[in-house]
């Protein structure tokens, strides 16, 4: 029998026996994550969005192109609490941390889940236009090797969004990104198990 064709948890994606739930403890943090994907992009058993949103409890989801969404994104920037910002971490763009130091409270990070093109492609939306991109300082190796890195620097979702509030140096960073590390680690492991793969 296919892996494809076993039966899959509905959260982390994984095949029930493999599945990585009960070792997932919910962090917060002071930045909120708006996670912006497709439901096509979303259905796709190696996303890794969906394993962010597992993990961050501080988040919200928005459908690009389905009804609404527009309105959407226009009420996640105009949050008052919070410093709108598109996380895209290829440059040009200013750094995360000195916007929070300017602004003096914390971000709601835009984070464009989709393919590299099609995120492109959306940085041109009119919605996006005039909000502040950033990126990151250091961009670490990828960890993700369930697939080709067609580009250095391209990390997925989930090891940029990382590696983002790490270097944000948020007030949970200390307990936040180890855990987060731990569970993507096992979660590719895992990934890895189902193909027959075997890591570097």
């Amino acid at each position: 029998m296919s892996t494809s064709s076993l039966e899959r948890c509905f959260h982390c994606r994984l095949i029930l026996q493999e599945c990585i739930c009960c070792d997932i403890t919910p962090l917060w943090t002071e930045h909120k994550l708006t996670l912006l994907t497709t439901k096509g992009e979303e259905r796709i058993s190696s996303n890794t969005g969906r394993l962010l949103r597992l993990m961050l409890e501080n988040n919200s989801l928005i459908y690009v192109g389905e009804k609404g969404w527009e309105k959407e994104v226009e009420a996640e920037i105009g949050r008052s609490e919070y410093t709108p910002v598109i996380f895209f971490p290829i440059p040009p763009f200013r750094d995360g941390q000195g916007i929070v130091e300017e602004k003096g409270k914390p971000l709601n990070i835009l984070v464009l889940d989709t393919s590299w093109s099609s995120a492109r492609r959306w940085l041109y939306k009119p919605e996006f236009m005039e909000v502040k991109k950033i990126g990151l300082k250091t961009v670490p190796s990828s960890k993700y090797y369930l697939r080709k890195q067609f580009k250095e620097g391209n990390l997925c979702t989930f090891q940029a969004v990382a590696s983002l509030l790490e270097e944000l140096e948020t007030r949970s960073s200390g307990s936040a990104f180890p855990h987060m590390n731990e569970i993507f680690t096992s979660w590719v492991n895992s990934r890895a198990k189902e193909r027959g793969l075997t890591f570097p």
